[in-house]
């Protein structure tokens, strides 16, 4: 009974020090809004895709200052920020026909792994909420750097991320027959993000 003590305090005092370990290591980077993008393509009457973006939003992103890896993502975006640069189209958007702004005024994306594919590519799984609907998403992309700028802008993270997701699956159902066939809007959004953070820790 006394060596299972032991072993089971061996163990115990091990994990504890591992996750200090990992938590001393973790540092929190902050999204910096003039050299960061929060956009997403959809197909617009089956020829072109239209570009739109949310202007506000925060987010905490988690690094292993040793290694330098990807731990967690945690973001907010503010419906009401999107623009496609067309203020009609903007007004549909955020109406209850698609995102309903009014009523759900925030999209968030929780991560729940990080799988690190080689030197700079990630998947970053986790649960993206439109609309008050929640469903697990895969972003996949790259760390473009890391830089330290002193007095230009302290510690910088640099990421680049897409995922394609079907809006019908977020309840934005809104959509058109075309009189010789196909749809208005496409169902299929690929989200794209390109990121600069700054170390607030």
């Amino acid at each position: 009974m006394n060596q299972f003590k032991k072993f089971s305090l061996t163990i115990s005092t091990f994990l504890v020090f591992i996750f200090q370990n990992a938590w001393i290591h973790a540092a929190t980077y902050t999204l910096d809004p003039p050299h960061t993008s929060v956009g997403f393509n959809i197909k617009y009457l089956m020829l072109t895709d239209v570009f739109g973006e949310f202007k506000s939003y925060d987010a905490k992103i988690e690094i292993d200052e040793t290694t330098k890896d990807l731990i967690g993502v945690e973001a907010n975006i503010n419906v009401v920020s999107l623009t496609t640069e067309n203020s009609k189209r903007d007004g549909h958007l955020k109406s209850p026909d698609f995102f309903d702004a009014a009523q759900y005024p925030n999209i968030i994306f929780k991560s729940k792994s990080v799988n690190k594919l080689g030197n700079d590519q990630y998947e970053v799984t986790g649960d993206l909420t439109i609309k008050g609907i929640t469903k697990t998403i895969t972003l996949r992309g790259e760390n473009t750097g890391f830089i330290n700028a002193g007095m230009m802008g302290g510690k910088r993270a640099g990421f680049y991320a897409t995922a394609t997701i079907n809006r019908r699956d977020f309840g934005l159902n809104w959509n058109r027959t075309l009189d010789q066939g196909g749809l208005l809007v496409g169902n299929e959004v690929m989200i794209e993000l390109k990121v600069q953070a700054a170390a607030s820790n």
